[in-house]
Protein backbone atom coordinates (compact mmCIF):
# COMPACT_ATOMS: atom_id res chain seq x y z
CA UNK A 1 0.00 0.00 0.00
CA UNK A 2 1.49 3.34 -1.11
CA UNK A 3 0.69 6.88 -0.05
CA UNK A 4 -0.40 9.27 -2.81
CA UNK A 5 0.86 12.85 -2.91
CA UNK A 6 -2.59 14.38 -3.18
CA UNK A 7 -1.63 17.70 -1.56
CA UNK A 8 -4.51 17.44 0.87
CA UNK A 9 -4.67 17.41 4.67
CA UNK A 10 -5.99 13.85 4.73
CA UNK A 11 -4.31 10.56 3.81
CA UNK A 12 -4.67 9.11 0.31
CA UNK A 13 -3.58 5.50 -0.16
CA UNK A 14 -3.24 3.45 -3.35
CA UNK A 15 -2.72 -0.24 -3.98
CA UNK A 16 -4.26 -3.27 -5.62
CA UNK A 17 -6.72 -4.96 -3.26
CA UNK A 18 -6.45 -2.38 -0.47
CA UNK A 19 -10.16 -1.58 -0.48
CA UNK A 20 -11.11 -5.08 0.61
CA UNK A 21 -8.08 -5.68 2.85
CA UNK A 22 -7.13 -2.49 4.70
CA UNK A 23 -10.12 -0.15 5.11
CA UNK A 24 -11.50 -1.92 8.20
CA UNK A 25 -8.05 -2.13 9.74
CA UNK A 26 -7.45 1.57 9.14
CA UNK A 27 -10.74 2.50 10.82
CA UNK A 28 -10.02 0.23 13.80
CA UNK A 29 -6.58 1.74 14.25
CA UNK A 30 -7.96 5.28 14.14
CA UNK A 31 -10.78 4.33 16.50
CA UNK A 32 -8.50 2.69 19.06
CA UNK A 33 -6.24 5.72 19.11
CA UNK A 34 -9.20 7.82 20.24
CA UNK A 35 -10.86 5.41 22.65
CA UNK A 36 -8.80 3.61 25.28
CA UNK A 37 -11.21 0.74 25.85
CA UNK A 38 -12.00 0.03 22.18
CA UNK A 39 -15.59 1.23 22.45
CA UNK A 40 -17.92 -0.34 19.86
CA UNK A 41 -18.70 1.68 16.76
CA UNK A 42 -20.95 1.54 13.71
CA UNK A 43 -20.20 1.74 10.00
CA UNK A 44 -22.53 2.85 7.20
CA UNK A 45 -21.49 2.21 3.60
CA UNK A 46 -23.07 4.41 0.93
CA UNK A 47 -22.99 3.00 -2.60
CA UNK A 48 -25.09 2.68 -5.74
CA UNK A 49 -26.83 -0.42 -6.99
CA UNK A 50 -24.24 -1.36 -9.59
CA UNK A 51 -21.12 -0.95 -7.44
CA UNK A 52 -22.69 -2.61 -4.41
CA UNK A 53 -23.78 -5.49 -6.63
CA UNK A 54 -20.21 -6.03 -7.79
CA UNK A 55 -18.23 -5.39 -4.64
CA UNK A 56 -20.25 -5.01 -1.45
CA UNK A 57 -19.98 -8.59 -0.20
CA UNK A 58 -16.23 -8.61 -0.70
CA UNK A 59 -15.89 -5.19 0.88
CA UNK A 60 -18.19 -6.07 3.78
CA UNK A 61 -16.30 -9.24 4.65
CA UNK A 62 -13.35 -7.38 6.19
CA UNK A 63 -15.74 -5.86 8.75
CA UNK A 64 -17.60 -9.12 9.41
CA UNK A 65 -14.28 -10.77 10.26
CA UNK A 66 -13.87 -8.09 12.94
CA UNK A 67 -17.42 -8.62 14.30
CA UNK A 68 -18.73 -5.40 12.75
CA UNK A 69 -21.89 -5.53 10.63
CA UNK A 70 -22.00 -2.46 8.33
CA UNK A 71 -25.25 -0.85 7.22
CA UNK A 72 -25.50 -0.63 3.41
CA UNK A 73 -27.25 2.49 2.09
CA UNK A 74 -27.99 2.21 -1.63
CA UNK A 75 -28.55 5.53 -3.42
CA UNK A 76 -29.18 6.89 -6.91
CA UNK A 77 -25.86 8.51 -7.78
CA UNK A 78 -26.38 9.25 -11.47
CA UNK A 79 -26.21 12.96 -12.31
CA UNK A 80 -30.00 13.15 -12.31
CA UNK A 81 -30.07 11.62 -8.83
CA UNK A 82 -27.45 13.92 -7.30
CA UNK A 83 -30.11 15.93 -5.52
CA UNK A 84 -31.18 17.18 -2.13
CA UNK A 85 -33.87 14.48 -2.19
CA UNK A 86 -31.22 11.75 -2.41
CA UNK A 87 -29.17 13.39 0.34
CA UNK A 88 -32.26 13.68 2.53
CA UNK A 89 -32.91 9.95 2.13
CA UNK A 90 -29.31 9.17 3.08
CA UNK A 91 -29.49 11.38 6.17
CA UNK A 92 -32.69 9.61 7.19
CA UNK A 93 -30.90 6.26 6.90
CA UNK A 94 -27.92 7.54 8.90
CA UNK A 95 -30.32 8.74 11.59
CA UNK A 96 -32.16 5.40 11.67
CA UNK A 97 -28.82 3.62 12.01
CA UNK A 98 -27.97 5.87 14.94
CA UNK A 99 -24.55 6.94 13.70
CA UNK A 100 -22.73 9.38 15.95
CA UNK A 101 -19.34 11.02 16.32
CA UNK A 102 -17.65 7.69 17.16
CA UNK A 103 -18.87 6.09 13.93
CA UNK A 104 -17.87 6.01 10.27
CA UNK A 105 -19.47 6.73 6.92
CA UNK A 106 -17.84 5.14 3.86
CA UNK A 107 -18.55 6.27 0.29
CA UNK A 108 -17.98 3.34 -2.07
CA UNK A 109 -18.50 4.33 -5.70
CA UNK A 110 -17.92 6.86 -8.44
CA UNK A 111 -18.07 10.63 -8.33
CA UNK A 112 -21.84 10.73 -7.88
CA UNK A 113 -21.73 8.47 -4.82
CA UNK A 114 -18.89 10.51 -3.35
CA UNK A 115 -20.76 13.78 -3.89
CA UNK A 116 -24.00 12.68 -2.23
CA UNK A 117 -22.19 10.87 0.58
CA UNK A 118 -19.97 13.86 1.30
CA UNK A 119 -22.95 16.21 1.19
CA UNK A 120 -24.92 14.00 3.56
CA UNK A 121 -21.98 13.60 5.94
CA UNK A 122 -21.38 17.36 6.00
CA UNK A 123 -24.93 18.20 7.09
CA UNK A 124 -25.63 15.16 9.27
CA UNK A 125 -25.67 16.25 12.90
CA UNK A 126 -24.09 12.97 14.03
CA UNK A 127 -20.69 14.26 12.87
CA UNK A 128 -19.47 10.80 11.87
CA UNK A 129 -16.04 10.38 10.27
CA UNK A 130 -15.92 10.00 6.48
CA UNK A 131 -13.79 7.68 4.36
CA UNK A 132 -13.83 7.64 0.54
CA UNK A 133 -13.32 4.58 -1.68
CA UNK A 134 -13.56 5.81 -5.31
CA UNK A 135 -14.28 3.17 -7.95
CA UNK A 136 -13.94 5.15 -11.22
CA UNK A 137 -11.06 7.03 -12.79
CA UNK A 138 -12.95 10.31 -12.50
CA UNK A 139 -13.51 9.80 -8.79
CA UNK A 140 -9.92 8.71 -8.25
CA UNK A 141 -8.35 11.54 -10.23
CA UNK A 142 -10.65 14.37 -9.19
CA UNK A 143 -13.80 13.60 -7.22
CA UNK A 144 -12.12 12.17 -4.13
CA UNK A 145 -9.82 15.17 -3.69
CA UNK A 146 -12.30 17.97 -4.39
CA UNK A 147 -12.79 20.38 -1.51
CA UNK A 148 -16.50 20.71 -2.24
CA UNK A 149 -19.41 18.39 -2.94
CA UNK A 150 -22.05 19.57 -5.42
CA UNK A 151 -25.65 18.61 -6.15
CA UNK A 152 -27.95 19.23 -9.11
CA UNK A 153 -31.55 20.39 -9.22
CA UNK A 154 -33.85 19.44 -12.08
CA UNK A 155 -31.96 20.29 -15.26
CA UNK A 156 -29.53 22.60 -13.49
CA UNK A 157 -26.05 21.46 -12.51
CA UNK A 158 -24.16 22.25 -9.30
CA UNK A 159 -26.93 24.31 -7.70
CA UNK A 160 -25.90 23.38 -4.14
CA UNK A 161 -22.46 22.89 -2.63
CA UNK A 162 -20.76 22.34 0.72
CA UNK A 163 -17.16 22.19 1.89
CA UNK A 164 -16.04 18.64 2.64
CA UNK A 165 -13.44 17.22 4.99
CA UNK A 166 -12.91 13.47 4.48
CA UNK A 167 -10.61 11.58 6.84
CA UNK A 168 -8.97 9.36 4.22
CA UNK A 169 -9.15 8.08 0.64
CA UNK A 170 -8.40 4.51 -0.49
CA UNK A 171 -7.72 4.12 -4.24
CA UNK A 172 -7.83 0.57 -5.56
CA UNK A 173 -7.09 -0.01 -9.29
CA UNK A 174 -9.02 -3.29 -9.26
CA UNK A 175 -12.27 -1.33 -9.36
CA UNK A 176 -11.47 0.07 -12.81
CA UNK A 177 -11.92 -3.36 -14.40
CA UNK A 178 -15.70 -3.21 -14.00
CA UNK A 179 -16.38 0.40 -15.07
CA UNK A 180 -18.71 0.44 -18.14
CA UNK A 181 -17.07 1.87 -21.26
CA UNK A 182 -19.51 4.81 -21.42
CA UNK A 183 -18.55 6.03 -17.97
CA UNK A 184 -14.80 5.76 -18.36
CA UNK A 185 -14.96 9.12 -20.14
CA UNK A 186 -16.00 10.72 -16.86
CA UNK A 187 -12.44 10.22 -15.71
CA UNK A 188 -10.72 11.14 -18.95
CA UNK A 189 -12.20 14.60 -19.36
CA UNK A 190 -10.93 16.26 -16.13
CA UNK A 191 -7.46 14.85 -16.80
CA UNK A 192 -7.56 16.19 -20.36
CA UNK A 193 -8.40 19.61 -18.91
CA UNK A 194 -5.30 19.47 -16.71
CA UNK A 195 -3.22 18.37 -19.70
CA UNK A 196 -4.41 21.41 -21.66
CA UNK A 197 -2.66 23.65 -19.12
CA UNK A 198 0.75 22.41 -20.22
CA UNK A 199 0.88 18.89 -18.79
CA UNK A 200 0.32 17.11 -22.09
CA UNK A 201 2.28 14.05 -20.89
CA UNK A 202 -0.70 13.17 -18.66
CA UNK A 203 -2.48 11.84 -21.73
CA UNK A 204 0.11 9.07 -22.11
CA UNK A 205 -1.05 7.24 -18.98
CA UNK A 206 -4.72 8.12 -19.03
CA UNK A 207 -5.88 4.58 -19.84
CA UNK A 208 -3.20 2.60 -17.98
CA UNK A 209 -4.46 1.25 -14.67
CA UNK A 210 -1.28 -0.85 -14.24
CA UNK A 211 0.67 2.25 -13.23
CA UNK A 212 -2.17 4.00 -11.44
CA UNK A 213 -0.14 5.29 -8.50
CA UNK A 214 2.42 7.05 -10.71
CA UNK A 215 -0.32 8.39 -12.94
CA UNK A 216 -2.42 9.78 -10.09
CA UNK A 217 0.63 11.40 -8.49
CA UNK A 218 1.23 13.20 -11.80
CA UNK A 219 -2.44 14.22 -11.98
CA UNK A 220 -2.41 15.57 -8.42
CA UNK A 221 0.84 17.45 -9.07
CA UNK A 222 -0.67 19.00 -12.20
CA UNK A 223 -3.76 20.00 -10.27
CA UNK A 224 -1.66 21.57 -7.51
CA UNK A 225 0.21 23.61 -10.13
CA UNK A 226 -3.07 24.94 -11.57
CA UNK A 227 -4.56 25.62 -8.13
CA UNK A 228 -1.52 27.69 -7.18
CA UNK A 229 -1.59 29.57 -10.48
CA UNK A 230 -5.33 30.28 -10.36
CA UNK A 231 -7.98 27.73 -9.28
CA UNK A 232 -10.48 29.50 -11.54
CA UNK A 233 -8.68 27.86 -14.49
CA UNK A 234 -10.23 24.56 -13.40
CA UNK A 235 -13.60 25.87 -14.60
CA UNK A 236 -12.46 25.78 -18.25
CA UNK A 237 -15.35 24.40 -20.29
CA UNK A 238 -17.85 24.23 -17.44
CA UNK A 239 -20.42 26.58 -19.00
CA UNK A 240 -21.15 24.65 -22.19
CA UNK A 241 -20.71 21.28 -20.45
CA UNK A 242 -23.37 22.19 -17.87
CA UNK A 243 -25.69 23.42 -20.63
CA UNK A 244 -25.36 20.15 -22.56
CA UNK A 245 -26.05 18.01 -19.51
CA UNK A 246 -28.96 20.19 -18.42
CA UNK A 247 -30.61 20.30 -21.84
CA UNK A 248 -30.75 16.50 -21.94
CA UNK A 249 -31.54 16.35 -18.21
CA UNK A 250 -28.40 14.29 -17.63
CA UNK A 251 -29.60 11.48 -19.89
CA UNK A 252 -27.87 11.56 -23.30
CA UNK A 253 -24.35 12.60 -22.34
CA UNK A 254 -22.39 11.72 -19.22
CA UNK A 255 -20.72 14.58 -17.40
CA UNK A 256 -17.36 13.42 -18.78
CA UNK A 257 -18.64 13.37 -22.37
CA UNK A 258 -20.22 16.80 -21.97
CA UNK A 259 -17.02 18.26 -20.53
CA UNK A 260 -14.94 16.62 -23.27
CA UNK A 261 -17.12 18.23 -25.94
CA UNK A 262 -16.82 21.62 -24.29
CA UNK A 263 -13.03 21.32 -23.90
CA UNK A 264 -12.74 20.39 -27.56
CA UNK A 265 -14.69 23.52 -28.47
CA UNK A 266 -12.35 25.65 -26.32
CA UNK A 267 -9.18 24.34 -27.92
CA UNK A 268 -7.51 26.65 -30.46
CA UNK A 269 -7.79 25.36 -34.01
CA UNK A 270 -4.06 24.64 -34.21
CA UNK A 271 -4.27 22.10 -31.39
CA UNK A 272 -7.62 20.59 -32.23
CA UNK A 273 -6.32 17.89 -34.57
CA UNK A 274 -3.98 16.48 -31.91
CA UNK A 275 -6.80 16.53 -29.38
CA UNK A 276 -9.12 14.75 -31.82
CA UNK A 277 -6.59 11.92 -32.07
CA UNK A 278 -6.67 11.54 -28.29
CA UNK A 279 -10.49 11.63 -28.27
CA UNK A 280 -10.70 8.93 -30.94
CA UNK A 281 -8.38 6.72 -28.88
CA UNK A 282 -10.44 7.19 -25.74
CA UNK A 283 -13.87 6.99 -27.37
CA UNK A 284 -14.85 10.58 -26.62
CA UNK A 285 -17.18 12.62 -28.89
CA UNK A 286 -16.07 15.66 -30.88
CA UNK A 287 -19.53 16.54 -32.25
CA UNK A 288 -22.73 17.22 -30.37
CA UNK A 289 -25.76 15.33 -31.69
CA UNK A 290 -29.45 15.63 -30.98
CA UNK A 291 -29.71 19.39 -30.51
CA UNK A 292 -29.00 22.64 -32.37
CA UNK A 293 -26.48 25.19 -31.17
CA UNK A 294 -29.09 27.82 -30.32
CA UNK A 295 -30.80 25.58 -27.77
CA UNK A 296 -27.52 25.00 -25.94
CA UNK A 297 -26.65 28.70 -26.15
CA UNK A 298 -29.99 29.46 -24.57
CA UNK A 299 -29.09 27.18 -21.68
CA UNK A 300 -25.68 28.83 -21.38
CA UNK A 301 -27.42 32.22 -21.24
CA UNK A 302 -29.69 30.96 -18.45
CA UNK A 303 -26.59 29.84 -16.58
CA UNK A 304 -25.08 33.31 -16.83
CA UNK A 305 -28.31 34.83 -15.57
CA UNK A 306 -28.16 32.67 -12.45
CA UNK A 307 -24.68 34.09 -11.80
CA UNK A 308 -25.97 37.67 -11.85
CA UNK A 309 -25.56 40.64 -14.15
CA UNK A 310 -21.83 40.25 -14.74
CA UNK A 311 -19.09 40.88 -15.58
CA UNK A 312 -18.31 37.17 -15.87
CA UNK A 313 -14.93 35.49 -15.44
CA UNK A 314 -14.41 33.13 -18.39
CA UNK A 315 -11.36 30.97 -19.08
CA UNK A 316 -10.11 31.62 -22.61
CA UNK A 317 -7.03 31.07 -24.74
CA UNK A 318 -4.84 34.07 -25.44
CA UNK A 319 -2.47 33.94 -28.38
CA UNK A 320 1.02 35.30 -27.83
CA UNK A 321 3.61 35.14 -30.62
CA UNK A 322 3.97 31.56 -31.82
CA UNK A 323 2.19 30.18 -28.78
CA UNK A 324 -0.38 31.22 -26.24
CA UNK A 325 -1.76 30.63 -22.77
CA UNK A 326 -5.00 30.18 -20.89
CA UNK A 327 -6.18 33.30 -19.10
CA UNK A 328 -9.16 34.52 -17.08
CA UNK A 329 -11.12 37.15 -18.99
CA UNK A 330 -13.64 39.50 -17.43
CA UNK A 331 -16.49 39.78 -19.96
CA UNK A 332 -19.84 41.45 -20.23
CA UNK A 333 -22.80 39.32 -21.24
CA UNK A 334 -22.65 40.04 -24.99
CA UNK A 335 -18.92 39.31 -25.21
CA UNK A 336 -19.29 36.09 -23.26
CA UNK A 337 -22.14 34.86 -25.45
CA UNK A 338 -20.15 35.67 -28.60
CA UNK A 339 -17.32 33.52 -27.27
CA UNK A 340 -19.64 30.63 -26.47
CA UNK A 341 -21.28 30.92 -29.90
CA UNK A 342 -17.88 30.52 -31.57
CA UNK A 343 -17.20 27.47 -29.46
CA UNK A 344 -20.56 25.91 -30.29
CA UNK A 345 -19.76 26.26 -33.99
CA UNK A 346 -16.88 23.82 -33.42
CA UNK A 347 -18.95 20.96 -31.99
CA UNK A 348 -22.35 21.32 -33.71
CA UNK A 349 -22.58 20.25 -37.36
CA UNK A 350 -23.20 23.18 -39.71
CA UNK A 351 -26.58 21.81 -40.80
CA UNK A 352 -27.79 21.88 -37.19
CA UNK A 353 -26.91 25.50 -36.45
Amino acid sequence: MDRLEANRKYDCFCGSGIAADFVAGYILEKHNLCFEHSAPFKVAIISDRQVSGYYYNIFENQFILRNIKPRLIVCDAQEGGKSLKTVSEIVADLTDTGLGCNDWIIALGGGGVIDVAEFAASIYSGRSSLLLVPTTMGAMACGAIEDRACLNSGKYKDTSEVEVFPDAVFVDPQFLQSVPVKYRSNGYAPVIRLAMFGNIHLLDGINDSANLREFLNEVYAARKYVEIKNPKLLTLGDEIAAAIEGYFRFMNYSDGEALALSLYSCMPEAGRMALETVYNRLGLPTKLDGVGRNMILRSVSEGLTRKGMGPYEIVDYEKAGDGGKWVIRSMDRDSAMELFARRMDVIVPADKN
